[in-house]
């Protein structure tokens, strides 16, 4: 799986302590489904977060997606596929790691990928996310 990340919104940043983004992750599949099917790609995706670094000044957070797939197979059937991705996000200006740190999705769409003939070979998932960190009391967050 590939994952594509690229900021969202009518602002990239609506907030300091905030980064709006979606996250395009791809996954090539063993065998293709038809596109024109009622059985269609259906994904639940959970995000944890990992330990945020601070560099410098800049907060590193590592998020993994766990994404839960019934995958079609062929034009009648269905089977289950779970696999995680990891990407990091970066938040500048900052003295101290955050307290906490929330990813919350704001839209999913799932659409089928590298479809030739009427087979798609792939599925791809767009979310669009909203990432929160709150910063510890003593560090004042950069202006927006």
């Amino acid at each position: 799986m590939a994952v594509y990340l690229s900021p969202a919104g009518a602002s990239a940043a609506p907030a300091a302590n905030q980064l709006r983004i979606l996250a395009v992750m791809e996954r090539k599949l063993r065998r293709p489904y038809c596109v024109d099917s009622t059985v269609q790609p259906q994904a639940t995706l959970t995000y944890k977060n990992g330990t945020p670094r601070l560099v410098d000044t800049t907060i590193f957070i590592p998020i993994t997606a766990t994404i839960s797939m019934m995958v079609p197979d062929g034009c009648c059937n269905a089977y289950p596929k779970v696999f995680a991705e990891t990407f990091v996000v970066a938040f500048q200006g900052y003295s101290g790691l955050p307290t906490s740190v929330t990813v919350t999705n704001l839209g999913r769409d799932i659409q089928p990928s590298c479809v030739r003939c009427g087979y798609a070979q792939g599925v791809t998932v767009n979310d669009s996310l909203l990432i929160e960190i709150t910063a510890p009391a003593a560090t004042e967050a950069p202006a927006a």
